[in-house]
């Protein structure tokens, strides 16, 4: 604006001359000034406003890990300032904690015996199944040698002495059959009397009789035996073995799945009492953590306002800060985001302490920025170094950025014209100037650098002062 105020200026001057030459001679108008575009080193500097705060806060906040219940201040130790690390701070109590915390004592300790009871009972189990399955196999080995018996011995004499049974009837028979031929041969033609004769063979006939009954029942009773007695002995025998051996695998599953059991029930009676035990452990944090105490050195900013006061969960209660470090949290422009980098030691004062001097060493910059009238601001964040204890959080703390940059191309600012954004400069050539679109780059407030449209050596009109 002022480049374009001093051409008007200018042309207004070369019309009054021309004005005022009505009765004397003609004047040639006043040449334009202008001076060559040099090449040369721009020296930038970028001074901007930042705010000092803590690097190193510690905040406490009401964090409870098992009480859910009502917490409020008891008492407070002591107001906002400089503390030690373990120093009380304040005193909280936790409506109906000391009840919790009796309650899950005793759950614990009944739990605990329970557990013991239970762990004897699994041992008793534990040998009570070996018993059974002893017995079981005890049982399947013994059955399994009545079936081996049986098949290599007593199956085959059962059925022999049932054939020998059987010959023995019918030999009884025969015999008495015989004898009472042998008797009614004996008897004929005898002089006996006849009454003795009678008895006999009449005891004779009577014992042929029996004998025939005898057989008859024996044959019988011997078919059955081979039909079915015998038979079902031999199966009667295997099934005891089968029973037998089914016995043991089901007390061997019933001892597999009774430890299994068991140890399940052990475990879920474990973890109910490792459950309790944690509850039991945070709820005796939570006791433990109503007497508030600093976590650290330095300066106390308490955020309760009186006893009685009731708190929720998360809310913070103080926070410590590190008055020995502070950091400086501010904005950059675009000219500064050309040459500073992470690292780099900027200097800094404090304009409510303008004795103090300090460094601002660059931590972090956000790469996008915001607007910022016509520029654009960059957050930063920098740790301030060599600045004293009377430098306290919140203040305001200028930092000066300072570059060289060589070989540029530059010419005076106030040669260059912007408007809506297009900037010209106006070149002498052949006694004729010529507005002309360049590119600018930086400025220090009295040279600005082309970086395109104009060569070193080129004349340029400077408006006249």
């Amino acid at each position: 604006m002022r480049n374009h105020v001093a051409t008007v200026v200018w042309a207004l001057a070369l019309a009054a001359s021309a004005g005022a030459g009505e009765g004397e001679a003609a004047q040639a108008p006043k040449a334009p000034v202008t001076v060559p575009a040099e090449r040369g080193e721009l020296a930038l500097v970028v001074e901007r406003s930042a705010r000092a705060e803590a690097a190193s806060r510690v905040p406490m906040r009401l964090e409870l890990e098992a009480f859910g219940g009502q917490v409020s201040v008891k008492e407070l130790a002591r107001r906002s300032g400089t503390v030690r690390k373990g120093d009380p701070v304040a005193v909280l109590e936790g409506k109906d904690l000391e009840r919790a915390l009796a309650d899950l004592r005793t759950q614990r300790d009944e739990a605990r015996r329970r557990l013991e009871m239970q762990r004897e009972e699994q041992a008793m189990q534990a040998r009570q199944s070996d018993a059974s399955l002893e017995r079981a196999r005890l049982g399947a080995r013994l059955a399994q040698q009545s079936l081996q018996l049986h098949r290599d011995h007593e199956s085959a004499k059962a059925m022999e002495m049932a054939e020998l049974q059987l010959k023995g009837s019918l030999d009884m028979l025969r015999d008495s059959r015989d004898e009472f031929t042998q008797l009614e041969r004996m008897y004929q033609g005898t002089s006996l009397q006849t009454e003795t004769k009678d008895i006999v063979l009449e005891r004779a006939r009577r014992g042929v009789e029996r004998g025939e009954v005898y057989a008859r029942h024996a044959q019988r009773d011997h078919e059955i035996f081979r039909a079915i007695r015998h038979p079902n002995e031999t199966r009667r025998i295997e099934d005891q073995a089968k029973d037998a051996a089914l016995a043991l695998e089901a007390a061997e599953l019933g001892s597999r799945l009774g430890q299994v059991r068991t140890m399940l029930d052990l475990a879920q009676a474990e973890r109910g009492m490792r459950d309790l035990e944690r509850r039991l452990g945070d709820l005796e944090r939570d006791a433990r953590a109503m007497a508030v105490a600093s976590p650290a050195d330095g300066y106390l900013v308490l955020k309760l306002r009186e006893a009685g006061e009731r708190l929720s969960p998360g809310q913070e209660i103080a926070e410590v800060v590190d008055l020995g470090r502070l950091r400086v949290r501010g904005t950059l422009n675009a000219a500064a985001m050309r040459f500073v980098r992470p690292g780099d030691a900027l200097q800094a004062w404090v304009p409510a302490r303008p004795e103090v001097r300090a460094t601002a060493v660059v931590e972090e910059i956000v790469a996008v920025g915001s607007p910022e009238g016509e520029d654009a601001a960059f957050a930063f964040t920098a740790m301030l170094q060599g600045a004293d204890a009377s430098v306290l959080p919140g203040m305001e703390v200028r930092v000066v950025a300072r570059a060289a940059l060589p070989g540029r191309v530059l010419v005076p600012s106030n040669a260059v014209s912007s408007k809506a954004g297009r900037f010209t400069v106006r070149v002498m050539a052949d006694g004729e100037g010529r507005e002309r679109e360049v590119r600018v780059g930086a400025a220090d407030g009295t040279r600005t650098e082309i970086v395109s449209g104009l060569e070193p050596g080129e004349q340029v009109v400077v408006p006249d002062a």
